[in-house]
């Protein structure tokens, strides 16, 4: 009788850091655009983007979710060096409200003042306001610094951290106390042995970035003209392998900061600095990634670590980290200049990206939490959402050959208007051997591609047949007829459906005598 033996388990991330052929349980070698948010399935194909704006004059290069006292403002700085304002329903109007330098950071809020930095370092901060819902925006004091990064910072948040100052690079200055426009004490600063390249706030501390090296800030009264040595703050190395040159990449989660270097992404709470990638198993798919980087973005949603890079070919890798497990999957075309995710005052948390050539807003939102069976899922530039896995290679017992007779896949994939194969399950749905090209199971909705290989290093897969769509849960088994040492799988999406759910994949197989070559 035969005996399938079930093979993906509870897997839902990927690893690249292990041999393929010895990876630990939970992990996929591969895994694109399938969320494990929705508890319907182990594996679940995502929702589409959707469009979170009309048109701007540019691509959207940094923004916030302001919380003012006269209501909600979602902001944009579009690449025409213009500040947007996007109104958060339907159809997401954005209108240019006027000229804001462009940034290399989200601005930031401090009390019911928003701070737009200049990422050229020619100007003073931009500070705009929303006083009875008008936006006004206005430059900072004239002796103010030209910072490229800021943060705000102290028990009310009223004081804005500044660096990144041109002709000043190694130097942290302060904000007088609830007054950003007020002049600024031209003392009231700290100085590191490199430049500054980020900033980010934590409970007890400030950390500042530099290229190649972390160090922190500790204390609560900033140094200032006239204070008689009373400041108790002052600034120390953090890590010296560490650092971070894109403040993109910077986000918080928990009390703890979050950022992006060549080494990986780390995560700090300010004492103690941890390499998510090394913890997820992804270094070695890490480093060739950001060796070809353009651009990054990032930000945290729920329980999760977003970081999207643009490579310089163009194409774009969206990494998520579920922070609870240390664990990664990707998204694809997500061509994400920028992120911005707040709660706000209402409604449910919120995920916002600039997409890159578009110049408009993408919700992000929906690819977590898929309305599924609806429509087909097409992201909002056209893009078909295309699901696929790839398994570790598994020897199935011990060393030596097996007789691999056929692969099993358990699945549901829906498209709207689907005309399923009819047929009883478990039982061969195509001749064996198959033919080439491969048989389709499917009159007009094959919608899955179900392949494998039989040595870990081999990059051909051979398909053992196409599978159709569903109305519900199904399982089917296709011939493979192979003596190899192991064997993996991908299955590979290749048309739209409404809903793709992955339950178990399957392998029926024998061990022959292991003296056999």
């Amino acid at each position: 009788m035969a005996a399938p033996t079930s093979l993906l388990g509870n897997a839902r991330a990927f690893a690249r850091d292990y041999p393929r052929d010895r990876m630990p349980q939970g992990y996929l070698w591969n895994v694109d655009d399938y969320v494990p948010t929705v508890i319907e399935a182990g594996l679940t194909g995502r929702g589409a983007w959707l469009w979170g704006s009309t048109a701007m004059g540019g691509d959207a290069e940094a923004g916030i979710l302001a919380v003012y006292s006269s209501g909600d403002k979602l902001l944009f700085q579009a690449s025409n060096g213009q500040l947007y304002e996007v109104t958060q329903t339907d159809p997401y109007t954005a209108t240019a409200k006027g000229a804001v330098p462009r940034a290399v950071q989200n601005p930031i809020q401090v009390e019911d003042t928003v701070v737009h930095f200049d990422g050229a370092g020619a100007v003073v901060p931009k500070l705009i306001t929303a006083s009875g819902g008008t936006i006004a925006i206005t430059d900072m004091n004239s002796g103010a610094p030209k910072a490229k990064y800021g943060i705000p910072w102290g028990k009310q948040q009223d004081y804005v951290v500044v660096g990144g100052i041109p002709g000043d690079l190694n130097a942290v200055r302060f904000s007088p106390a609830g007054n950003p426009a007020g002049a600024w004490d031209v003392n009231s600063w700290l100085g590191f042995p490199r430049f500054v390249t980020g900033l980010a706030a934590l409970r007890a501390v400030i950390i500042v970035f530099h290229s190649g090296a972390t160090s922190r800030i500790r204390g609560t009264t900033p140094p200032v003209t006239g204070d008689g040595g009373t400041s108790d703050m002052y600034g120390e190395p953090l890590f010296d392998r560490v650092g971070c040159t894109d403040a993109r990449s910077i986000a918080y989660w928990q009390d703890n900061v979050i950022f992006a270097d060549e080494h990986g992404v780390h995560v700090t709470d300010g004492a103690v600095i941890r390499n998510l990638v090394s913890q997820g198993g992804i270094l070695t798919y890490w480093r060739p990634l950001y060796q070809n980087k353009q651009t990054l973005a990032a930000c945290t949603f729920l329980d999760y670590y977003l970081i999207t890079v643009l490579r310089t070919d163009g194409i774009s890798v969206t990494l998520i980290c579920d922070l609870t497990k240390r664990q990664w999957f990707k998204f694809t075309n997500v061509p994400a200049l920028s992120y911005v995710a707040s709660p706000g005052a209402n409604g449910m948390e919120r995920i916002w990206a600039g997409m890159q050539g578009t110049q408009r807003l993408g919700r992000m939102g929906p690819c977590f939490f898929p309305v599924l069976e609806t429509s087909t899922i097409v992201d909002a530039n056209g893009v078909t959402v295309l699901p696929e896995f790839e398994t570790p290679w598994f020897r199935l017992s011990q060393e030596g050959r097996k007789r691999v007779r056929f692969g099993y896949l358990s699945y549901d994939a829906r498209v709207p208007t689907a005309i399923v194969l009819e047929g009883t399950e478990d039982e061969p749905t195509v001749p064996e051997p198959p033919p080439p090209p491969p048989a389709v199971l499917a009159e007009l909705a094959p919608v899955l591609e179900f392949s494998y290989i039989t040595s870990p290093q081999r990059a051909n897969y051979t398909v053992a047949g196409i599978l159709p769509s569903t109305d519900e849960y199904r399982r089917f088994r296709l011939p493979i007829g192979k003596m190899p040492y192991g064997i993996a799988f991908r299955v590979k999406q290749t048309a739209a459906t409404s809903a793709t759910r992955i339950f178990d994949l399957g392998v029926e197989a024998q061990s022959l005598e292991r003296g056999r070559v």
